[in-house]
């Protein structure tokens, strides 16, 4: 896909930390990924995970280290995260991450059950992914991948992470979700084993500043995670 960087991704992520307008910014009258971006943009983490999804291809091609995108993930996001889940009953982990030493492929946020698990490498646990080739939020119910395909092999171990999501979301009936395979933008080993190990999902477009349903689909999908745990 051709993307179009119509305005400054600096701008863009200041006014959504400080809840600020984008002054002097005009939408491309071509339909372009920046239209609408001169509307203030909410502090939430809908509108944090969109604005990333459209920005991380563009910041990809520059170093990570002290990168303003980076940054902005690491720190801002996990707090929206976890200000998301602050009135749950119970304990949740958050971490968000963009990769380390270099830009991960696909960037993510998730929320750990700690007596479960603390890392995305194993265990259950929800997700949300960036598919940035694709510009699209992804929602997961998912089984860690990276132990898995270490102990298995790659063939063998995406299998095992298919069997396990499929024996957990014959557990869930009528949960809402899509039950088919997640798109991650990524033919990477570790993006094609959260593709295999994801049990339930649901995805938006990250056009949308601020995707709608995003709040609603994350708490039913804690819920869900609340009672499997």
């Amino acid at each position: 896909m051709v993307h179009r960087r119509a305005v400054p991704p600096r701008a863009e992520i200041q006014a959504l930390r400080t809840r600020a307008p984008v002054r002097r910014l005009r939408p491309r009258g071509d339909g372009g990924r920046a239209a609408g971006l001169t509307a203030p943009l909410p502090d939430r983490l809908a509108a944090a995970l969109s604005l990333t999804a459209r920005r991380y291809a563009f910041a990809r091609v520059e170093p990570v280290a002290g990168h303003p995108l980076a940054g902005f993930f690491r720190r801002d996001v996990a707090a929206l995260a976890r200000a998301a889940v602050a009135g749950r009953p119970e304990r949740l982990l958050v971490r968000a991450s963009t990769g380390a030493p270099g830009w991960a492929a696909v960037p993510w946020v998730a929320w750990f059950a700690p007596h479960v698990t603390r890392s995305m490498r194993h265990g259950l646990y929800v997700a949300c992914f960036v598919n940035a080739p694709d510009e699209r939020i992804v929602l997961s119910l998912q089984h860690g991948a990276a132990d898995a395909l270490r102990e298995h092999g790659h063939d063998a171990g995406l299998r095992h992470l298919r069997d396990r999501a499929a024996r957990t979301r014959d557990g869930l009936p009528g949960h809402g979700f899509h039950t088919g395979p997640i798109a991650l933008g990524s033919d990477a080993t570790l993006p094609q084993g959260y593709q295999a190990g994801c049990v339930l999902s649901r995805s938006w477009d990250a056009a949308a500043p601020d995707p709608e349903g995003f709040d609603r689909a994350l708490i039913r999908m804690l819920d869900l995670y609340r009672a499997l745990v």
